[in-house]
C-alpha cells in the first residue's frame, strides 16, 4: 500500500525510465545536478535534516529526485484531473522542468494513461521556464569562465534542444558516432515556454 502511495503507477513509472532519451535527460540534467550538489557540500544532508558520515550516493539522489518528480506530477494530476475547468500552476525548481522529463512528462504520462483507459479526458500541461541563464540550459562545468552565465541576460547561448541517439544504438563513448545525424533518435526541447524578463 505505501508503494501505491508514492508511486500511483510502478509500471507506468519504470517504463518511464527506459528510453534512450530518459537516459540522455539523466546524464545532461541529474548527474550534473549531483555534482554540483557535491561540489557545494549539500550531499550530507537529508531532506529530513539528518546529517551523513559521507556523501549521499548518486544512486540515492537518483532515486529522491524520481519520487520527488513522481509525487509532484502525480498530485498535480489527481488535482487538475479533481477539478474539471481549474487551472493549477506549479512553480519548481528548473531542474524538474528542463527538457520535459521532470514533472511535465511524468503528468503527460499520467494524464495520456487515464485518457487510454475509462473515463479519461484530455488534460494537458505547458512547462514554462522562468529566466533561464546559460547555466540552466547546459551541463555543470561546461560553460565555467563565460562572463555573465549566470544571469538570463544572454539568451542567446541557451542550449534549446537536447540531442539523444536512435534506441539501440552502442556509441561506447564515441563522441564522434553521436554526432552523426543518421544516429539521431530526437530532441528534447528546454521548455514549451521560456520567459526572460527585461
Amino acid at each position: 500500500k505505501m508503494r501505491r502511495e508514492y508511486i500511483p503507477d510502478p509500471i507506468g513509472f519504470a517504463n518511464f525510465l527506459q528510453p534512450q532519451s530518459y537516459r540522455a535527460y539523466v546524464n545532461y540534467v541529474i548527474r550534473p545536478s549531483y555534482a554540483l550538489h557535491r561540489d557545494m557540500g549539500l550531499l550530507r544532508r537529508t531532506t529530513s535534516g539528518q546529517t551523513l558520515d559521507a556523501d549521499m550516493s548518486f544512486q540515492n539522489f537518483f532515486s529522491g529526485r524520481l519520487l520527488w518528480d513522481e509525487s509532484m506530477a502525480s498530485h498535480a494530476y489527481r488535482w487538475v484531473r479533481d477539478h474539471p475547468g481549474g487551472v493549477m500552476v506549479g512553480l519548481v525548481g528548473a531542474d524538474h522542468v528542463k527538457f520535459q522529463l521532470g514533472v511535465q512528462g511524468r503528468f503527460e504520462r499520467f494524464a495520456a494513461a487515464a485518457a487510454a483507459g475509462e473515463g479519461g479526458g484530455e488534460l494537458g500541461n505547458v512547462s514554462v521556464l522562468l529566466n533561464p541563464t546559460l547555466i540552466d540550459s547546459r551541463p555543470s562545468g561546461s560553460i565555467s569562465g563565460l562572463l555573465r552565465s549566470d544571469s538570463a541576460r544572454n539568451p542567446g547561448g541557451l542550449t534549446l534542444q537536447l540531442r539523444y541517439v536512435k534506441e539501440g544504438l552502442d556509441m561506447d563513448g564515441s563522441e564522434e558516432g553521436l554526432r552523426l545525424p543518421d544516429n539521431t533518435g530526437g530532441v528534447l526541447s528546454l521548455a514549451d515556454y521560456i520567459v526572460i524578463s527585461a
